[in-house]
């Protein structure tokens, strides 16, 4: 059994709320408001619901939300019944000077005065919020918009009473954490700020524990979800980059929490609350809003101001809070909630079994069946390098390709050189890869053309480019990047890529070294003894361990990058076909869609457009027929195999214009999708992955509303009496439970160490029927046997050993993640062997030895995206909520 960070609760028990009804002539009087600029730097926008919200929270120090009263995205632009919610009643004088106010500077001073009176003729209610939910019997309750954000609130309240305590030796040692809540209905343990350093460079960070809410629904679940997202954020000590910040002014036990802009002054540049938050506050007589400056930001534990971490950075604190304190949290919450009868959310395991039979690279004996798939009779790794000791690191990892290793001895650069009867190599030397300024690609890359004609070519690319030193030291120029514009230039030339990072050649061992251990050893030994799974004493009859003698160092970033190459290439070996026993010949589709920008430069930020990749995993029970790979290729309207699939894909624009994900555009990518699946051979089942969040506005029999009874991805695709079959992958980080524990998990010799999840699939029935499943697992970090793996299970962030705390502090502390499956549409199989299979896919991955969060075929979807060269992160129209706007 799985036990987990979400809470069921009836609708009943969610409290109540104060709401503000605003019709339709407020909604019209809105939509005539111009646009505004905050600052003389800023792009002038649209005005924003969220807007007028931020600067009345600043006013009332409670959270507000304002949105319109529906349950779904509006399909047209008609002025909309709006709501205003809240905590507590706003009186009346003090809301219509604050909405005139806002307006005023939204008019850059003249005083149109057109919400405020409409705002003031609205009625204010105390209603339950139970009431606004529809259909729960049904076990598909709908609700407002706005009501998600409210029930959140109201829980965080209830746990805010509420101390967390933190055990650490006796029962009441440790610590005991408490909590303030945010306008934006987040809880921060605001007096409990942790400190850490580093020397190298001399650098103090803090970071206090945070806790954001997401209320959610659950498939077939009548009851609503609450899921508690806990973590550790980071506080920055500069105004530099800064997005958010919070402000505790002592008033209901409540802190401000705001957007924050960046506007130039006399010296340099200042921070200022975004949405005239400040200027509304000041209108209306109340306290100043003073962010200060550099200075007292730094001053972190007596500053009433705090501020995020903008984005990843490096800090001399690490992220996430720990298994251990989630499990102390999950704990709390059950008791701090029990008024509120909370049910924690729990999986039961099945009966399935997932095995990875294969691991590593494609082995030499079956590389030549595996390639077969790609329809090509030859195929070449092209290996670009400019550092000597690049081409020796290369060569290692294609030697056991080799039936004669020796062979390596006689290899020059510019020709051939054969693995495999398929398989050749060819080493080129190219200086331009190490330039720090940008290249005449088109020039450096003229040899390319001829190759790529001649053979399926892959190439494998050095470079000298490490995103962790990205930063330029002050006065020094960034160094170049080359890879986006090498990207570009295979794909236009035929070719994939892959590349290695340059490192500098490794210093020979000291005699007196050779023998030892690494420097953390004797910390990752105390900490393994301290966990219990290392060095135990043998029972009785059973002879004492002998000492594990030390492996040979292998080039993991070499072997790695050979094997995503390979996988790029279309290599499909026989691990997917033992890891995945299937019947029948059967197709795999994985269907990936992610929004981004057109172009972050001024004028186009808001132009759109959808990234839409598709693959088909060609599967057959027969052996000696290799499964294949294909990408569908929207320029060429075909199936290509994968590697001149993702050739045709990088070769244009990432994405299409006009398609979106809702309205017309979600219509248009109905379209498209439609005519790619339809070209498929026609008499083969199909099984089609989706990711939930991207897909399921276009799609919404993938919401949990309408599952499986409204438009879905096969619909038009079963004629002739073939099975299609839609499974839904769900990982998203706030809507999918955090796993906390394996309840059942035998033999623990310390109770509030969780146990991590293992190799079972787990499914939890509703009372209404539906049955959903859960693939859990723990990271590749916190598998392994070293620091990382320990210390988050062993201790949480304030209990650490005094003389640990120092090291233990810098490190990512990895928490359990899960994936959801649910099968909207069954086809001719069981829905529970459709989840079986999309276990088994995440499972036994293609490239490397550890689980995906994705089955295969969206995996490889994935992938493909982010190797295009106008990659630009992911969907900026994300409709998961993420801990913050910042990097905790």
């Amino acid at each position: 059994m799985l036990t987990s960070l979400a809470y069921l609760l009836a609708p009943e028990r969610l409290g109540t709320v104060v709401l503000y009804r605003l019709n339709e002539d407020f909604a019209e009087a809105w939509s005539q408001l111009p646009r505004y600029r905050d600052n003389d730097t800023s792009k002038p926008i649209r005005p924003a619901y969220a807007g007028l919200a931020t600067a009345l929270s600043a006013v009332t120090n409670q959270p507000i939300v304002i949105m319109p009263d529906i349950d779904t995205m509006p399909d047209d632009d008609r002025a909309l019944p709006t709501v205003l919610a809240t905590t507590k009643p706003i009186a009346p004088r003090l809301l219509t000077r604050a909405v005139r106010s806002w307006e005023q500077l939204i008019h850059g001073g003249t005083d149109a005065n057109t919400l405020s009176p409409l705002l003031a003729q609205s009625e204010m209610d105390k209603p339950k919020l139970g009431s606004f939910i529809r259909d729960a019997a049904s076990g598909q309750p709908r609700a407002p918009q706005w009501f998600y954000r409210v029930a959140a609130w109201n829980f965080a309240a209830a746990l805010a009473r509420e101390p967390l305590h933190l055990p650490a030796g006796t029962a009441d040692a440790g610590r005991r954490l408490e909590w303030l809540m945010d306008t934006r209905g987040s809880l921060l343990a605001w007096d409990h700020v942790l400190k850490g350093k580093t020397e190298r460079p001399a650098r103090i960070g803090y970071a206090m524990h945070k806790l954001d809410f997401r209320v959610i629904t659950l498939p077939g679940e009548p009851r609503i979800g609450i899921h508690v997202l806990p973590t550790f954020s980071r506080l920055a000590t500069h105004w530099a980059g800064t997005r958010t910040a919070f402000v505790e002014r002592g008033k209901n036990n409540t802190v401000l929490r705001l957007p924050v802009g960046h506007r130039r002054a006399s010296e340099g540049w200042e921070p200022y609350a975004r949405n005239f938050a400040a200027q509304v506050v000041a209108a209306c007589n109340l306290e100043a809003i003073q962010l200060g400056n550099n200075e007292t930001l730094a001053e972190v534990k007596e500053s009433s101001v705090r501020a995020l971490v903008p984005g990843p950075t490096e800090h001399p604190l690490g992220k996430g809070t720990g298994t251990r304190f989630n499990l102390y949290l999950a704990h709390h919450v059950k008791k701090a909630a029990a008024k509120l009868k909370v049910e924690q959310l729990v999986y039961e395991r099945t009966d399935v079994e997932v095995v990875r039979h294969t691991k590593g690279p494609v082995a030499r004996e079956d590389l030549d069946h595996a390639l077969s798939g790609t329809g090509q009779d030859q195929v070449r790794v092209l290996a670009l390098y400019d550092d000597e000791y690049t081409r020796e690191r290369m060569i290692t990892a294609l030697t056991p390709y080799l039936e004669e290793p020796e062979q390596t001895e006689e290899w020059g650069d510019n020709r051939d050189h054969r693995l495999t009867e398929r398989l050749c190599v060819q080493l080129r030397r190219l200086p331009a890869l190490t330039s720090p300024t940008p290249v005449d690609w088109n020039r450096e890359l003229s040899f390319l053309a001829p190759l790529s004609s001649t053979m399926l070519t892959g190439v494998w690319v050095e470079t000298i480019w490490n995103p962790k030193r990205r930063t330029p030291r002050r006065g020094q120029p960034d160094v170049y990047d080359p890879k986006q514009d090498l990207r570009r230039h295979f794909h236009r030339r035929g070719a994939v890529s892959q590349f290695i990072a340059q490192r500098p050649r490794p210093k020979p061992p000291k005699p007196e070294d050779e023998d030892g251990l690494s420097q953390d050893s004797e910390l990752s030994a105390e900490l393994q003894a301290m966990a219990g799974d290392l060095d135990l004493e043998p029972q009785v009859g059973e002879e004492a361990k002998k000492p594990k003698r030390k492996r040979p160092r292998l080039d993991y970033p070499a072997i790695n990058g050979l094997r995503d190459l390979m996988f790029r290439l279309g290599a499909v070996d026989g691990r997917l076909a033992e890891g995945v026993p299937l019947d029948r010949p059967t197709i795999l589709v994985g269907l990936h869609l992610r929004q981004q920008r057109v172009s972050a430069k001024f004028g186009s930020a808001d132009k759109t457009q959808m990234v839409e990749v598709l693959t088909a995993l060609h599967t057959d029970p027969d052996p000696d027929k290799p499964w294949r790979l294909e990408m569908y290729s929207r320029r060429d309207h075909a199936w290509l195999p994968l590697p001149q699939g993702e050739v045709a894909f990088g070769s244009g624009p990432i994405g299409v214009d006009q398609h979106a994900r809702h309205k017309e555009g979600a219509a248009l990518v109905r379209e498209h999708i439609k005519a790619a699946l339809r070209i498929l051979p026609a008499k083969t089942p199909l099984v089609i992955f989706v990711d939930t969040e991207a897909c399921r506005t276009i799609w919404p029999g993938l919401q949990h509303a309408q599952l499986g009874e409204a438009t879905l991805p096969s619909e038009g695709l079963n004629y002739n009496g073939r099975s299609v079959a839609v499974v839904s992958i769900n990982t998203s980080y706030g809507e999918v439970p955090t796993p906390v524990d394996r309840a059942d998990a035998r033999g623990r010799r310390d109770p509030a160490r969780p146990q991590a999840p293992d190799d079972w699939l787990h499914e939890r029935t509703t009372s209404t029927g539906v049955t959903s499943w859960y693939f859990a697992q723990k990271s590749r970090s916190y598998d392994g046997f070293g620091q990382t793996a320990i210390n988050g299970s062993t201790f949480t962030r304030f209990t650490i050993p005094e003389d640990q705390k120092e090291a233990l502090l810098r490190k990512d502390w990895h928490s359990f993640t899960a994936t959801q499956i649910t099968v909207p549409q069954p086809g001719m199989h069981q829905p529970k062997d459709l989840a079986a299979l999309a276990a088994a896919l995440c499972h036994q991955s293609l490239a490397w030895d550890a689980r995906t969060r994705h089955p295969v075929p969206l995996h490889v979807a994935g992938a493909v995206d982010r190797n295009h060269p106008e990659y630009r992160g992911s969907s900026f129209e994300t409709e998961t909520e993420q801990p913050g706007e910042d990097a905790s």
